[in-house]
């Protein structure tokens, strides 16, 4: 399995929860990945 580092700006973020606010594996990588940054 390969590791990325992605960095996203607000707006980025704010997109892809408007965009696949239904994809529930998509809003817990999010969330998973705001854990790690914070």
């Amino acid at each position: 399995m390969s590791k990325y580092t992605v960095t996203l700006s607000d707006e980025d973020i704010q997109m892809i929860k408007d965009c696949h606010s239904k994809n529930p594996s998509i809003m817990k990588a999010l969330d998973e990945a705001k854990k790690i940054a914070d």
